[in-house]
């Protein structure tokens, strides 16, 4: 069987939608299998495997204690091996483990009070812009991509009302979020210094006897600078992973923590200390700029710490890990 994977693999190098990591799992799961064969069946061949070697070998890996994700990939792999092997392919019509998506992670109150902190305290070396985008996505929920193309006017802003218009979401839609005076008041200090780089760059291209680049202008142009120009994806995830570490997370924070912590707020906002009713999953919906409501639903899963507190337990327990950016893009929250 050794043979037939080296070959497999052979070919799976030559498919253009397949990433070198793709085709490392792939084989590595079929090495798996054949490992555990040539243990459980010495001298079976790959055509003389039954879909009862098949559901056996699945079994094992349940009692293995493999994840169940890991699992199914591994299901995947070699169904997609023994395609390439004559006869009745055995995984074909093998059942999947059922896994059942966790709830996505938010911070609680007092995590988010902590990352608060830090912000404010970086605003003397920073001029709030740390202290905005942390706001920014805790209280009107944007993507990390719907922030690095923010222009100026995309935020308006006034004494006692705020809108942020996303022009270009995913999927090409426009919405807009009304602003809480929680994030209008950073981003307006955050305006100040928003106009006084605007007088920077323009200085700098005046001594270079170049022209003013227009994403530096101001009242227009980009709205979120960094030391070298506009702020991209990577710069942002940067400035909100540091104040993770500054809060003394134990697992790294992203933009999209802070976006699940802004929906977990409108439907149990009990859990923020608010008083107020949940919000309707529809409106929460449009918030987010969700296609599909389907998608809004998973913030309605619970997580082992709302039902205790629901329940009114004193027992805590630990926080779980936020989820990587690959699980947050298929879960397209």
């Amino acid at each position: 069987m050794w043979n037939e994977i080296a070959a497999w693999q052979e070919t799976l190098t030559h498919r253009p939608d397949l990433s070198a990591k793709t085709i490392t799992l792939y084989t590595q799961d079929a090495r798996r299998f054949a490992t555990w064969l040539q243990s459980e069946h010495p001298g079976l061949t790959a055509t003389e495997i039954t879909p009862i070697d098949a559901k056996t070998y699945r079994d094992h890996l349940l009692a293995k204690r493999f994840a169940p994700t890991t699992i199914n990939r591994a299901l995947i792999s070699l169904m997609l091996f023994f395609d390439t092997i004559g006869g009745t392919n055995p995984f074909r019509n093998l059942t999947m483990i059922e896994v059942v998506e966790p709830a996505p992670v938010a911070l609680s109150k007092t995590e988010w009070n902590a990352v608060r902190r830090c912000a404010e305290q970086r605003v003397r070396r920073d001029h709030g812009l740390a202290l905005a985008l942390a706001t920014l996505f805790r209280y009107a929920g944007p993507r990390v991509s719907e922030v690095a193309a923010l222009q100026n006017p995309d935020v308006q802003l006034s004494a006692r009302r705020g809108l942020l218009i996303i022009r270009r979401g995913k999927g090409l839609k426009h919405r807009e979020v009304p602003l809480v005076q929680e994030a209008r008041e950073p981003l307006d200090a955050y305006f100040n210094q928003r106009e006084h780089l605007a007088g920077y760059w323009r200085e700098r291209a005046m001594e270079r006897r170049e022209a003013v680049a227009s994403w530096s202008t101001w009242p227009d142009g980009h709205l979120f600078l960094g030391q070298r120009g506009t702020l991209n994806e990577r710069g942002i995830r940067e400035i909100i992973a540091k104040l993770g570490q500054a809060a003394k997370f134990p697992s790294p924070l992203g933009p999209h923590d802070l976006r699940h912590t802004f929906a977990k707020s409108l439907l149990d906002p009990a859990a923020y200390g608010l008083d107020r009713q949940p919000m309707p999953l529809p409106a929460i919906q449009q918030l987010l700029g969700h296609a599909d409501i389907a998608t809004t639903t998973i913030y309605t899963r619970v997580s082992t710490d709302d039902l205790a507190r629901m329940m009114g337990s004193r027992h805590s327990y630990p926080a779980k890990s936020p989820l990587s950016s690959e699980e947050n893009g298929r879960l397209g929250l």
